[in-house]
């Protein structure tokens, strides 16, 4: 029966120098080489010699690494330098990799960065380069995801403690991101060994719906769903789904109940926010089918354009807390049966968009636009209340225009006197203000129609 390795002890070339601890499948060392490099080094508990698929496994686990060699994938993990079988009390299988020093992964990086938060009573948003950094994160974790289903290879464990930030004073964001614990990953096109046998591995608050039915086995759209959950810690500040209850946290995921999300910033142009909530909102589509690949997700968050989806319409939800800035209550401008009328009629398709005051002044808008106190000023004094930079006016791939909010707003941004909390298709007649719909606040609405 094989045996614990420890500090001292020499394997293959290679000489233990810190027992990390065990985990789950394996257990992890420092190691140097007889020239003395540092690698981090692997001694397999599972599986073990003696069950059947143990060879099946061996031969498994070289073809998935030859993959990740020979792609662009590779670019994207911590490199593995060996695998080998050795006797060490029994007959055991090791990898070696890459010693990566100087990082964190992403779980470690986001608590901290929260912790942080709670301290400064600060919001995310507040920072932006750390907007910038997360983007930046988002990107790069989606390319590496395609490129690892262009190599024919599923994941099969996506979650932030499984993305290695690796300290980087070069690059913008201080870092780069590589995908590590790839031990039980899977090949797209061949059934692992150990099918039938036992599970698939997965954690708490990060498996797709195909993990949570016993004997499926996961897809690369199974990593595109964990992946949308951790994009949206990355770009919408939360976890849709975390439960300390995984009954409930399935119960979640089957209702696909998550919302589009509000980004904590604005994506760098010539991407969308409005296509980045809606394509995240598909990832976590209980239908495999209906998620978007990592290819179409990556292009979307650079900018290049995927399948047209609009954005999906969700019910407002009031948000708490009063506005710093104090306004009298204005009466909502619209009563709900012309609410209603709106709603049923069509989005707005046009090249321009025209935005009508209060008082007759109308504005002809045909790009992007942030919209703000800096327009809103020209329909009357009531502009004072949108902040800077309250909401975004764009086309989403089908010419349809669409609101969507920014975060961090002194008053809420209203469509027909709800407060909008995601992206929504504007429809002609449909009413865009500020103020607070649990207090009946609307200031400055302004009429939008397509011209």
């Amino acid at each position: 029966m094989a045996k614990k390795l420890k500090a001292g002890d020499s394997l293959h070339g290679y000489r233990i120098t810190k027992v990390f601890g065990p985990g789950m499948m394996a257990i992890s060392y420092a190691a140097e080489t007889m020239a003395g490099q540092k690698v981090f080094f692997k001694q397999y508990k599972s599986p073990a010699p003696s069950v059947v698929w143990y060879p099946a496994f061996v031969a498994y686990q070289k073809e998935l690494s030859a993959r990740v060699r020979k792609g662009t994938v590779g670019n994207f993990a911590v490199r593995q330098l060996d695998a080998f079988e050795a006797q060490w009390g029994g007959r055991c299988y090791f990898q070696t990799y890459e010693f990566v020093e100087n990082g964190v992964d992403l779980q470690q990086m986001l608590d901290a960065e929260r912790e942080r938060h709670r301290e400064t009573k600060s919001a995310p948003t507040s920072n932006p380069l750390l907007w910038a950094r997360h983007v930046t994160w988002a990107k790069v974790l989606i390319a590496a995801v395609a490129a690892l289903h262009e190599a024919g290879n599923v994941h099969a464990d996506l979650k932030p403690a499984n993305a290695y930030l690796i300290a980087d004073e070069t690059l913008g964001s201080g870092s780069q991101l590589k995908l590590i614990d790839m031990d039980f990953s899977l090949l797209a096109d061949r059934r692992a060994p150990w099918h039938g046998h036992q599970g698939y591995v997965g954690t708490d608050n990060y498996r797709s719906p195909e993990h949570l039915v016993r004997g499926a086995m996961p897809l690369p759209a199974s990593d595109v769903f964990t992946c949308g959950l951790m994009l949206y810690e990355l770009l919408a500040g939360e976890h849709p789904y975390l439960r300390d209850d995984q009954a409930e946290y399935a119960r979640l995921v089957q209702a696909h109940a998550a919302r589009p999300p509000a980004l904590l910033g604005l994506m760098p142009a010539p991407a969308s926010n409005a296509e980045v909530s809606a394509a995240l909102h598909r990832c976590l589509s209980p239908d495999p089918a209906a998620r978007p690949t990592a290819a179409e997700l990556r292009a979307i968050l650079s900018g290049r354009g995927a399948r047209p989806h609009a954005p999906r319409p969700v019910a407002p939800v009031p948000t708490a807390g009063a506005p710093r800035t104090t306004a009298a209550p204005t009466p909502a401008p619209t009563p709900a049966a012309a609410t209603a009328s709106r709603t049923a009629s069509a989005p707005i398709v046009s090249n321009r968009l025209e935005l009508t005051g209060p008082d007759g002044r109308a504005v002809q808008i045909g790009v992007r636009t942030e919209l703000g106190k800096a327009l809103a000023r020209q329909f009357g004094p009531d502009g004072e209340f949108w902040d800077t930079r309250q909401c975004v006016l764009e086309r989403d791939a089908r010419q349809q225009w669409v609101v969507t909010p920014l975060p961090g707003t002194t008053n809420e941004t209203l469509l027909n006197g709800q407060a909008l909390t995601a992206p929504r298709l504007l429809r002609h007649g449909d009413l865009i203000a500020v103020g607070r719909q649990a207090k009946g606040i609307v200031k400055m609405p302004l009429t939008a129609r397509g011209r």
